[in-house]
């Protein structure tokens, strides 16, 4: 009996088990460094994802509550050597252009190691509209700035009693526009031009009226009058 005649042949199936998921590369992020003054930001994406966190964590400023407004925030902070949350707690959005805070603008000035020197003081009768606040800097290389702010001066600019930080703290207010004027002109380069919040705040809110048709060209223009996609 031929034994191979009558053997069937044998059939084996290998069961692969599929995964749940599979991470693809493009989806593993990498880990953002963290040190003993928090966060360090290495790439536009770490900035990205720790501006996503800002904001759903609720600690986005007002003004900022998108993350794409808190990475613009942190990129100017990095341009003035400012932290990513001191970015944020000292940067503020005002009609559509940013500002920074008295005391941040005087901390990096004086960060800098260009201040020779620094003075605020009272000047004029207080209750009059002589009283102020002078305000003095000179750098290390001899420059020398100097602006004074009086009660006359708020008058003038229609300030003195207008409703919030003017009516509550006047003499604050005082110096801090007196601060503003001395520090950007003698600290400009460390300030990159910024001009300080209490200062941007008081302005009135500018509108653009450029027709859209001059704001946009070519086809643009077209997709968006006409409701077109791009």
């Amino acid at each position: 009996m031929n034994t191979a005649e009558n053997t069937q042949p044998v059939t084996s199936t290998a069961v692969v088990e599929t995964p749940k998921s599979v991470t693809t590369p493009a989806q593993i992020k990498t880990p953002i460094n963290y040190g003993a003054q928090g966060v360090k930001l290495a790439s536009l994406e770490d900035a990205f994802r720790f501006a996503n966190a800002i904001v759903a964590s609720g600690f986005a400023p007002r003004g900022m509550e998108k993350p794409e407004a808190v990475l613009v925030a942190i990129q100017l902070g990095a341009e003035l050597g400012l932290t990513p949350m001191a970015a944020l707690q000292n940067t503020a959005v005002i009609n559509g252009r940013p500002a920074i805070y008295g005391d941040a603008a005087l901390a990096l000035v004086r960060a800098s190691g260009l201040l020779e020197s620094f003075s605020e003081e009272e000047v004029g009768e207080a209750g009059k509209d002589s009283f102020g606040i002078k305000v003095t800097a000179t750098r290390r290389d001899g420059s020398k700035g100097s602006e004074t702010f009086t009660v006359a001066d708020a008058k003038a600019a229609k300030l003195w009693g207008k409703s919030g930080p003017w009516t509550d703290y006047p003499r604050r207010m005082l110096k801090f526009r007196a601060r503003g004027f001395v520090l950007r002109d003698v600290f400009g380069d460390v300030l990159k031009g910024l001009r300080t919040a209490e200062e941007v705040r008081d302005y009135p809110e500018e509108r653009n009226i450029t027709p859209l048709s001059e704001k946009v060209s070519g086809g643009l223009t077209m997709s968006i009058t006409q409701g077109g996609g791009a």
